[in-house]
């Protein structure tokens, strides 16, 4: 098989693995499909209650592009669908943009191209940080685009390069910043090879400004957006952060891309880093064993601008405390540092011979790592997802949900929003509307004074409510999950005694995976219901 054909061979097993499953289940991805919906509802104004709780945030984001992609397909399709729609997109995506930034920067080593995929299902990946990861495929695709057409001087070049800074920005606010620092070294590079090369160096340095203060005038409308997103947030960030020694283990293990099991995965994962760091040895042998150096521009490749950005992102790797600005920046800037890495290493000289030899080491750990995760969590994960999605057909459209998480599985906080994915509802577990940096928000202003029963909060569960409104609702279900036995604990003696006296049970699974109640009106005291109302 020629490389080409074995580069989409493996990319096409990988999207079939993708089909498998239902659901492809991760922590946020639940969130990402409930207000998908949400936003169609929004737009359609087909529900007063949805109104009444959620608004569109008017603000351009850089956090819609995966909402974009999930409403336009679940408009006439259900949402899983639109959910594979996405994947497969990504997946295509950062694979074949990888693939052409590499072709562009050393054409004759696409077949290493390959090293991306296991770099596509990252750990952020799997936690559901779907604009984060799809903003590198328009990273590569901006850095391909840019040094294709460097020479090129038709205003369309421009126009293109702005089209795809914007998606950039839509898509995740630390890839537009590195984007725009990539994009400034390669043109500040370019002009100091000319200005070795040429005699004519005013001209040269002429258009380094015009180059310059053109990629700033394109990038400005997004830096201003950015500044004011950043000084109009309040995020709540902390002091966490971990020590020197653990975040060296993770560039070791090649944490970015371990998930579910850290001891069992790392057996694995870390083999990509040898084999990086054999490419890289093989390569500079062949570079420079003769004469020169790293440093000597006339062995210097293009691909050699990337250490810039790796060591960029590995300073703020480790200075940046994890629990800065949005939270989880140290995974954001490992994934960073490694996407970089194996932009450079994947761009370096070897023999085919032993490329070969790389590419198929790299196809046997990915696929083994799929098979693992596959196997080992996501099989049961997508059982649960798909038990939620199937379990809404016992609630109302247009009904107030109350979701309470007895699951002890870290990734299933957010899996009571499958209940509404393609059904209008108010889930009251919707962490993405609270932060106020997603499309869709709380409607805090409109929104009822909600009630359990006769009770405005109880202890263990937190609802949002508008303790100021003089419009009263009842939470028309509570819809429990994880281990149903849980109820019985005295922790929850409070909820067991309010759905005991106000709800009834209207469905419960037969693994006590899931159990809906249905409110009561006739057993809620008439007093308080009149006094309420």
């Amino acid at each position: 098989m020629t490389e080409k054909k074995v580069f989409y061979s493996v990319l096409a097993f990988n999207i079939f693995m993708l089909l498998t499953v239902k659901f492809y289940p991760s922590m946020d991805g639940p969130c990402h499909l409930y207000n998908s919906n949400i936003i169609n509802n929004l737009i359609k104004f087909n529900s007063s209650v949805i109104n009444d709780f959620f608004v569109l945030n008017k603000e351009i984001l850089p956090n819609w592009t995966s909402y974009f992609v999930l409403a336009l397909f679940n408009i006439f399709l259900p949402a899983w669908v639109a959910e594979k729609i996405l994947l497969i997109f990504y997946l295509l995506g950062i694979a074949i943009s990888f693939r052409l930034l590499i072709k562009q920067l050393c054409p004759e080593n696409a077949n290493l191209s390959i090293f991306i995929i296991p770099f596509a299902y990252s750990f952020l990946f799997h936690v559901g940080f779907y604009n984060y990861c799809l903003s590198f495929i328009f990273l590569f695709l901006t850095l391909y685009y840019w040094l294709r057409n460097y020479e090129v001087k038709k205003a369309f070049k421009y126009v293109f390069l702005f089209i795809l800074i914007t998606l950039t920005y839509l898509s995740a606010l630390l890839t537009f910043f590195f984007l725009g620092f990539c994009l400034g070294l390669f043109t500040i590079a370019f002009s100091i090879k000319d200005y070795y090369n040429r005699s004519n160096h005013s001209s040269i340095i002429k258009r380094l400004i015009i180059e310059l203060v053109t990629l700033l005038i394109i990038t400005l409308p997004y830096l201003v957006l950015s500044a004011f997103f950043i000084k109009s947030r309040t995020f709540f960030s902390s002091s966490e952060h971990f020590t020197t020694g653990e975040l060296i283990k993770w560039l070791n293990d090649v944490r970015c891309i371990i998930v579910y099991d850290y001891a069992d995965e790392e057996k694995l994962t870390k083999h990509f880093l040898h084999i990086a760091i054999a490419v890289l040895s093989i390569s500079f042998f062949i570079r420079f064993y003769k004469k020169g150096c790293l440093f000597d521009m006339y062995k210097a490749r293009k691909s050699d601008i990337m250490i810039i950005p790796i060591l960029l992102a590995l300073l703020l790797f480790f200075i940046v405390p994890n629990g800065y600005n949005a939270g989880m920046m140290s995974d954001r800037y490992c994934l960073l540092v490694y996407m970089f890495f194996i932009i450079w290493v994947s761009s370096q000289p070897l023999p085919q011979m032993v490329s070969k030899v790389f590419i198929i080491l790299i196809i046997v750990f990915q696929v083994g790592l799929l098979f693992k995760r596959q196997n080992g969590t996501i099989i049961g994960l997508n059982k649960d997802a798909t038990a939620i999605y199937n379990a809404s057909e016992y609630i109302e459209a247009n009904s107030i949900v109350l979701p309470v998480n007895m699951s002890d599985n870290w990734i299933e906080p957010h899996f009571s929003n499958y209940l509404g994915v393609d059904k209008p509802l108010i889930i009251l577990e919707n962490y993405e509307a609270s932060l106020g940096w997603f499309p869709v928000k709380w409607n805090t202003r409109q929104m009822p004074r909600l009630k359990l029963g006769e009770f405005d909060a109880i202890s263990g569960v937190h609802w949002l409510s508008n303790s100021e409104s003089t419009q009263v609702k009842q939470i028309d279900y509570v819809f429990l999950y994880g281990n149903t036995k849980k109820i019985n604990d005295p922790d929850w003696s409070e909820l067991k005694s309010i759905i005991n006296k106000s709800f009834k049970l209207v469905f419960s699974s037969s693994d006590n995976y899931i159990a809906i109640y249905k409110m009561s009106i006739a057993n809620i005291n008439p007093e308080r219901i009149k006094h309420d109302w």
